[in-house]
């Protein structure tokens, strides 16, 4: 029986100190309400805004400077720039409702990376003429994510 009322005297004078280290109160009277969670910010859902073929082939593959291009991305925005704002394209290059601007053509690279490009499509991207159908998503209006598939 002492040793029940040791353990109750100990923790009696223990679990205000505990409370106290957590930051916490023994007193009720002055307890606040819990605030109402804060809703986090949600994204749109990404929009198929357009989608278009072209056949990619040594014009899409040579840099305004001469070069030829390295990446994939620069291979299709050269055939986008080379469409909307050159006239230069194939009879199977058909028109889309993003880059007629080019700040949007500017986006192609990021847009790329976020889309379903494989290192394999990639490499026949800029290796090769090819044939590709891509679809353009959008989210809140802006180009988004372009997924490439390779014929």
């Amino acid at each position: 029986m002492q040793s029940i009322k040791t353990s109750a005297a100990l923790a009696a004078l223990f679990i205000p100190f505990a409370l106290a280290a957590a930051g916490c109160s023994a007193q009720t009277e002055d307890a606040q309400p819990a605030a109402e969670p804060v809703a986090e910010e949600t994204r749109a859902p990404l929009k198929l805004a357009g989608q278009y073929r072209a056949f990619l082939y040594e014009p899409d593959h040579q840099a305004a400077t001469g070069g030829r291009h390295t990446e994939a991305w620069q291979v299709l925005r050269e055939d986008r720039v080379n469409f909307h704002a050159r006239d230069v394209s194939q009879a199977d290059d058909q028109t889309d409702p993003v880059f007629g601007e080019a700040a949007n053509r500017e986006r192609i690279e990021a847009m790329v990376a976020n889309g379903n490009l494989t290192e394999q499509s990639a490499r026949k991207i800029v290796e090769r003429n090819v044939l590709v159908a891509v679809d353009i998503y959008t989210r809140d209006g802006e180009p988004e994510r372009l997924d490439v598939s390779v014929y």
